[in-house]
């Protein structure tokens, strides 16, 4: 009885199995697939043809693969210098391309970029390269030098690589250095040009030593085990991949059709509802029906329009009825991200990365692109600027819209660009200014920094007037790392606080200031957030030449309530001849900052210069000439500018507390490769009283390859009500220095001025003085200064070890008469402070009776 039931259902479940299987053949009939072994095809739609099983076997065979990786690869675009060694200057630089796009690129080019260059930043040496090709040029002399790569769409829209140093102290490959496009590796900076399309893969093994394969339109070589990988991105629609390996006995030509289609999506989702009835509810507090749930899902994808979209939602246990309210309430456990990822768990010897594609302090994220425009609600920066004065860098959680018109000017500009956010932060802004302390790491003033919130920039202030000549932004990973919860930062290089400004040293180590910036958004320890915070900009191309643009920030959060809006106006010649005219009113308080002289041991808080009620005002204008633009034969620039502000004026570079105002001028001409000469003034007054009038000139004769003579003088004019007397009057100062270049490792030079003239009680500059740069060992260096002179003794001494292209160990010492040490009144005699460990920042002090160098060591992992 029972082996009778038991074979019945044996029976009965064969029967189903194969009407299962012939009821999904036939429903598979117009699937568009098929299923087959061997050849025969066993399901699926047998109009199909078997030419690609055929193609797919004689593949496999060959030991080559050709696949489709979605629509999700992001394009790549990197380049490698391919010198044994650093290249130096008058040396030939070969640079190989590497990309993963070159069917959306008609044309590229290697840019050398003198960032320090007299009247702005110069592009000293291009040269044209192909996509995935390879270009060589002569490296320029400059000790700031930068290198770039930028390709150009058919429409001249371009994309380009971060700016990347070509100093000695990097290895030949530093930064530049990778495993090229195949694996992964992207520099990319700027991105203008839309690549929309799906990732094809050809790869291979066990190719002969010294064969070659053909693929994509390109020659690929295998490496030394006859491994290889190529991927491209190629636009939507059907193509026959062809695949050909000649040379060392190998003779292979294989055809795969790929389809690549014009939408593609990706989701995941979760819904767990739970209903409930209780029975024993004896005192009758609780409810007798409850219900509660969760709903979390993710999904992305590419519409045929060519719309990129994205969204996510998780409304977290909740009961049902109050599930989907709050959907923009922020998760309070978010803090547990802040902890460094590496250090959270253990890791077992892979190299995967992490990543977020829905970034989001909320319950849901949704976000749609297209063509360099999006809408979002979401995590974002709020990206706004473009002019002088006015800019927002704070990263909140709102929503976030831009516009970027595909219409383009010459030079690859978008003609209309929208910019507009609105968000209810939670979290305060903090921005914590350090002056350079010759050490790399850096103490926020707040600790449980908001992850991934930050904008590090370097500024050269001067630093009387304040006036910001100069700002780099620091990227993460590759200048700095940061400690979200410990809030430190960690500079891959040391920074000095001083700059030079010219031939005649104003002051021992210089006349500005070099100065860390650090944004960031932190969570208040007590209390809440309210307000708001939005604004925006908008700037268009009325020509190629003219831009107009306006910004507009609205700060309602904490304390902070400021509207502050600009008006601007550029005229572009060229990358080095413009006009810019700006106008700006800032109307109650903002945001204030602090300063640390000292790494952050010691921090001053500066409160914000906008008064309640109170409306300050800034006007801008800058003028740059290049006299190649304008038909000139000899090369040469001139810059002028104007600035003046009003009391009550606050933005993120100026609080300003008295009313200002700055102008300069300056003159530069090489006429010959020999020959260069330079005039300069500048002035600045404010209403308490203070003055400040430099002018001089410059001369730069290179006398022979090795050595090169500056001669300067300079008159300064200085009046401070609040200073002390040595430091008011007026001088004439006069220099000459000679540098002797021995090798590529080896440089020194001296240096000599005098007072010529003086008036007041403003200090004589008598100053006399050597220094070197000095390469002695693999991986070793030392730069070094010392001087004597009226104003005291200066020195300066930094011994660095790069072991690889990670790792640094430096000790440095630096003794800069005059500096104060602020915030602190100092008794007694301290000869330095030596800090030893993993990058630890150093303090340098001083005295009004006393001299107190600054000793570090430190550390750096990159």
């Amino acid at each position: 009885m029972f082996g009778k039931i038991h074979k019945t259902r044996a029976f009965a479940l064969v029967t189903v199995s194969t009407l299962a299987i012939a009821t999904a053949t036939a429903a598979q009939e117009d699937s568009g697939f098929s299923i087959a072994i061997d050849g025969q095809t066993v399901a699926g739609d047998p109009r199909l043809s078997t030419t690609k099983a055929r193609e797919d076997r004689k593949l496999e065979r060959a030991k080559l693969r050709v696949q489709f990786d979605g629509l999700e690869v992001r394009p790549r675009l990197a380049a490698l210098i391919t010198n044994a060694r650093s290249p130096r200057a008058g040396e030939t630089m070969t640079v190989r391309s590497e990309m993963n796009y070159p069917a959306y690129v008609t044309r590229g080019e290697i840019r050398i970029t003198d960032v320090a260059a007299r009247g702005g930043a110069r592009v000293v040496a291009t040269a044209p390269i192909a996509a995935n090709g390879e270009a060589s040029l002569r490296v320029p002399e400059g000790e700031t030098l930068v290198m770039t790569y930028r390709v150009y769409d058919k429409n001249g829209r371009f994309d380009e690589t971060r700016p990347l140093p070509l100093t000695p102290s990097v290895d030949a490959q530093g930064d530049f250095a990778g495993e090229g496009a195949e694996l992964g590796t992207d520099l990319g900076g700027i991105r203008r040009i839309p690549v929309y399309g799906g990732a094809v893969t050809v790869s291979g093994s066990d190719v002969r030593p010294g064969a070659v394969i053909d693929t994509l339109g390109e020659r690929v070589r295998p490496d030394p085990s006859g491994n290889f990988v190529l991927q491209r991105i190629l636009p939507a629609g059907d193509r026959a991949v062809a695949v050909k390996v000649t040379g060392a006995g190998e003779n292979t030509y294989i055809e795969r059709d790929i389809s690549i289609p014009r939408a593609e999506w990706f989701s995941t989702a979760i819904v767990d509802l739970t209903f409930g009835r209780r029975f024993d509810d004896a005192d009758g507090t609780l409810d007798r029906t409850y219900s509660y749930g969760r709903i979390a899902g993710y999904a992305k994808g590419k519409t045929q329009s060519g719309w990129v979209l994205t969204g996510s939602i998780d409304t977290g246990e909740d009961d049902l009825s109050d599930l989907l309210r709050d959907l923009d309430e922020k998760d309070p456990q978010d803090v547990l991200i802040r902890l460094q990822r590496e250090n959270a768990y253990p890791t077992y010897g892979d190299d995967s990365t992490f990543e977020e594609g829905a970034p989001t302090d909320g319950k849901f994220f949704l976000r749609a692109e297209k063509n360099g425009s999006h809408l979002m609600w979401g995590n974002y920066t709020a990206s706004v600027g473009g002019g002088y004065y006015l800019r927002n860098e704070r990263t909140l959680y709102g929503a976030q819209g831009v516009y970027r018109s595909p219409q383009t000017t010459s030079r690859g500009q978008s003609r209309v660009t929208v910019e507009a956010y609105a968000a209810s932060p939670d979290q305060l802004p903090g921005r914590d200014t350090f002056l350079g302390t010759g050490g790399s790491v850096y103490f926020l003033q707040r600790q449980d920094v908001s992850v991934d919130t930050e904008t590090v920039s370097v500024e050269i202030r001067d630093r009387d007037t304040g006036r910001v000549i100069e700002t780099r932004g620091l990227v993460a990973g590759r200048d700095y790392r940061i400690n979200y919860l410990q809030g430190t930062v960690v500079l891959t290089s040391p920074l000095s606080g001083t700059a030079a400004a010219g031939t005649v040293v104003t002051e021992p180590g210089g006349a500005y200031d070099v100065v860390l910036v650090v944004n960031y958004e932190f969570t208040p320890v007590a209390g809440d957030v309210d307000g708001y915070s939005y604004g925006g900009r908008a700037e268009g191309w009325v020509t190629d030449n003219v831009r107009l643009g306006y910004t507009g920030v609205v700060e309602q959060t904490d304390i902070a309530d400021q509207t502050a809006q600009s008006v601007d106006l550029l005229w572009e010649l060229s990358e080095r001849s413009f006009i810019a005219l700006e106008y700006a009113q800032t109307e109650g308080p903002g945001f204030g900052s602090s300063f640390s002289a000292d790494g952050g041991l010691i921090i001053e808080n500066t409160a914000s210069a906008g008064v309640q009620d109170g409306t300050g005002e800034g006007y801008a204008a800058r003028l740059q000439l290049d006299f190649e633009d304008i038909g000139l034969q000899t090369p040469g620039t001139f810059a002028a500018y104007y600035e003046t502000r009003d009391a009550g004026f606050s933005t993120l570079d100026y609080q300003t507390t008295a009313d200002e105002e700055l102008w300069g001028v300056s003159v530069g001409v090489a006429p010959t490769e020999q020959l260069a000469y330079r005039f300069y003034y500048d002035s600045f007054e404010n209403a308490d009283g203070r003055e400040k009038r430099e002018g001089g000139a410059e001369l730069s004769y290179l006398l022979s390859q090795r050595v090169r003579l500056d001669f300067g003088v300079e008159h300064l004019t200085r009046e401070d009500p609040a200073a002390a007397a040595e430091d008011t009057g007026s001088r004439t100062d006069a220099a000459i220095r000679a540098t002797f270049t021995e090798s590529e490792d080896f440089a020194w030079y001296v240096f000599a001025q005098t007072t010529l003239d003086r008036s007041g009680e403003l200090e004589k500059n008598d100053r006399l003085g050597a220094g070197l740069a000095y390469r002695f060992a693999e991986g070793w260096t030392f730069e070094g200064e010392v001087s004597d002179g009226s104003l005291g003794v200066a020195g300066k001494a930094l011994v660095t070890y790069n072991s690889d292209d990670y790792n640094s160990v430096y000790l440095g010492y630096q003794l800069d008469p005059g500096r104060e040490f602020s915030g602190a009144t100092l008794v007694g005699r301290d000869r330095g402070n030596t800090s030893p460990g993993v990058s630890v920042a150093c303090a340098r002090m001083s005295m009004s009776t006393q001299r107190i160098p600054m000793i570090c060591l430190a550390t750096t992992a990159r």
